[in-house]
């Protein structure tokens, strides 16, 4: 990998990252986006997209509740990413890259907190002051400033220590790599199963049973349950709606509710 490689890299990971913040949270900071846009600069862009969506399934039911500190996904995937481009490896490698990484990188979430904390009395003073354009002024800087660091730390570890990462490749033995390999096919499994750990209810119980019966019975590729699951919520809605409208039209307005509104 060349200096200049991973230094667009790391400038368009700030870039990404800290537009996330200041768009939002449009949810552009994942690696279904950030790995094929290493890919792309690496001149590898089917190894970035396939890294991508695994990394994004493993990566899916990990979120910040509470005072805990998550794993730090977008330096992972994009590190891990760029480290098996970089040796010509494959997406296994890739992903225990990325993992071991992302645990590191909480951190850097830590490190985040404590930088924007210290910007709290210039936010409090510009509220109270009416100061629109000091609060902007600070809500740009704090999207983008307190990810400098761990970008500088990317660049810095992808354009001088592909030598170390090579040799820790080498030396991961081939029963790890063939584990991994079985691996990337369960933790996408464990990141949905997180996922309905928390949204799951017996009233869906019976639409995740349909899409098991759906896969395993028809043989229907993903993309086929997704447009049955959204017919099928096009039509609940639709039901829903109109049971609404019979309901609202069968009871009759008096007087006191007419005057209510």
């Amino acid at each position: 990998m060349s200096i200049f490689q991973a230094l667009l890299i790391a400038v368009v990971t700030w870039m990404i990252v800290g537009f996330e913040a200041w768009l939002a949270y449009p949810i552009i900071n994942t690696p279904l986006v950030l790995c094929p846009v290493v890919g792309l600069i690496m001149g590898d862009l089917h190894t970035g997209v396939v890294a991508g969506a695994t990394l994004q399934l493993i990566f899916l039911g990990v979120m910040q509740i509470g005072g805990t500190l998550p794993a730090d996904a977008t330096l992972g995937s994009v590190f891990g990413t760029a480290m098996a481009i970089a040796l010509g490896q494959s997406v296994e490698v890739a992903m225990s890259l990325a993992i071991p990484i992302a645990m590191v990188g909480s951190m850097f979430t830590f490190l985040a907190y404590v930088v924007r904390g210290l910007f709290n009395p210039w936010v409090a003073r510009y509220c109270e002051e009416g100061n629109i354009k000091g609060i902007e002024r600070l809500h740009l800087a704090l999207a983008f400033l307190p990810e400098l660091p761990k970008c500088l730390v990317l660049f810095v570890v992808m354009a001088f220590g592909s030598g170390l990462a090579e040799q820790i490749v080498s030396m991961i033995p081939a029963v790890v790599t063939d584990g991994l390999d079985y691996a990337t096919g369960l933790m996408p499994a464990v990141g949905i199963a997180l996922l309905l750990k928390m949204m799951w209810s017996n009233k869906m119980a019976v639409y995740f049973a349909l899409g098991i019966a759906i896969v395993s019975f028809f043989n229907i590729p993903m993309i086929g349950v997704a447009v049955v699951g959204v017919i099928l919520a096009i039509i609940l809605i639709s039901e829903e709606r109109n049971t609404k409208a019979k309901v609202s039209a069968a009871v009759p307005m008096g007087e006191e509710d007419l005057f209510n509104d």
